[in-house]
């Protein structure tokens, strides 16, 4: 397979580099940016990348800020390491104006408060309210503005675009069992929580609670209380199904991991050896001098 690295210099120009020593690249359906790290050999580097592209056999994979670089040279040959996140990484950097926005839609989140650079969203005019409480970054608004509408939480799809739907150009992807290289389960109870309960407008508890059956069926009890959470004012026992969701997320998938990478993204359909139409929500793809395996979880 054939990698492309596009290094964006501080006057502007581009240059492109083919000979990767080793990277690492991941997507999750729960984290708001993509990640790559890597290290590249070459001649004559550049000592100020300020963001980076990765095109794996011609497909547009990530595009980032260098969060860090580092360069090296021996024998006159020319080592970089450098570690991006994508650029939707700046929606959890920014903060909103603290206040009550009603009528918000995806798009007036996206397109009329800040203007960052190189990130788009999906097209969507459907309303409700989010609730801003100081220092809430502008991806946090998302996250509340797409449990209210579609009762799940946003994700990345492609490169830096913002989704809450489902995408209609989902690929059905089918792996027989012979193409794997390996596949599993992972399970993570650390962030589960069994109960949940928020307080009333007079400050007392008891009215608005929540519980996870699959925590209790672990015997992972984890009881925590919070004050009224004004982000679900109109429909206040949601918020602690909004917090079981998000302290369930993530832990248990099944993945398989097989050789080359093509395409795979979040939210695709996946059909594998005793398992239909699941939902693709981590991609992780490594390349190394045995070659490109991508590890697809669901």
């Amino acid at each position: 397979m054939i990698l492309r690295f596009y290094c964006k210099l501080s006057d502007g120009s581009e240059k492109i580099f083919t000979n990767s020593l080793g990277f690492t690249f991941v997507k999750e359906a729960f984290t708001p940016y993509t990640t790559l790290n890597a290290r590249i050999s070459g001649l004559n580097f550049p000592e100020d990348i300020q963001e980076i592209k990765l095109y794996i056999d011609g497909r547009y994979v990530h595009h980032g800020i260098v969060d860090t670089f580092r360069l090296s040279r021996s024998n006159g040959v020319d080592k970089i390491t450098i570690s991006s996140r994508g650029y939707t990484a700046l929606l959890t950097e920014n903060q909103l104006p603290p206040a009550l926005y009603t009528d918000m839609t995806f798009n007036r989140l996206f397109d009329e408060y800040f203007q960052l650079p190189n990130i788009t969203h999906e097209n969507n005019s459907e309303t409700s309210y989010i609730y801003v409480n100081k220092g809430t970054p502008m991806w946090d608004g998302a996250a509340n503005l797409c449990w209210k509408l579609k009762g799940s939480y946003p994700y990345i799809r492609g490169t830096n675009k913002v989704m809450m739907s489902m995408p209609d150009d989902a690929v059905t992807r089918t792996y027989l069992p012979e193409s794997y290289m390996d596949c599993g389960t992972e399970v993570n109870t650390r962030l589960m929580v069994s109960h949940y309960n928020m307080a009333d407008i007079d400050g007392s508890y008891g009215t608005f609670s929540a519980e996870s059956q699959e925590a209790i069926d672990r015997n992972i009890i984890r009881h925590r209380h919070f004050e009224l959470d004004k982000r679900f004012l109109y429909e206040p026992a949601s918020a602690c199904d909004y917090r079981i969701m998000m302290a369930e997320r993530n832990y248990k998938r099944r993945y398989i991991t097989v050789v080359g990478y093509n395409g795979e993204d979040i939210n695709d359909i996946l059909n594998c050896e005793g398992y239909e139409n699941q939902r693709i929500k981590g991609v992780r793809i490594s390349g190394s001098g045995k070659g490109i395996f991508t590890k697809i979880s669901f």
